[in-house]
């Protein structure tokens, strides 16, 4: 998706995205390969255009009168190790699709995207459905809404 939706712009600007924005991720497919993930093309489309940002978003909390926000990091290269992706092998089979990482967030989830470019995400052995599209899951993000549990799978 190149055309950025207009209310998901300031979200993404305060974090240093830019319309256009086009990274490399050569290097980020590599590792990922290497540990044994599988990247899709929409996974390589959605972090050359993501990668490596930080971004905050609801939900927050008051800290001495000031917001800590949520957020999430677009850098799946925190989770490019062969037990995430076993992780995220048992979590596809609970997803019913692939899932490749491409980032993770406070809550301490690995947030994933499928060959279709559906959006889930992972916590141990928890799955989670997060958004049909990438508008949809920035502006989840953005107001603050969490993804759905859609099941567990069970360690062997």
């Amino acid at each position: 998706m190149d055309a950025m939706p207009g209310d998901l712009v300031g979200m993404l600007s305060s974090a240093g995205w830019t319309p256009g924005r086009r990274v490399d991720v050569t290097g980020v497919a590599a590792t990922l390969r290497a540990a044994g993930f599988e990247v899709p093309r929409a996974a390589t489309e959605f972090l050359s255009q993501f990668a490596y940002l930080h971004v905050q978003h609801e939900p927050h909390i008051e800290l001495h009168g000031e917001p800590a926000h949520c957020w999430t990091r677009f850098d799946p290269t925190a989770v490019a190790t062969p037990r995430d992706a076993d992780v995220a092998r048992r979590c596809a089979e609970t997803a019913g699709e692939a899932l490749c990482p491409i980032g993770t967030d406070g809550f301490h989830l690995t947030l994933y995207i499928t060959p279709g470019a559906t959006f889930y995400a992972g916590r141990d052995a928890s799955v989670y459905r997060y958004a049909p599209d990438q508008a949809e899951l920035l502006r989840m993000m953005r107001d603050g809404r969490r993804p759905h549990l859609i099941g567990e799978w069970t360690p062997d």
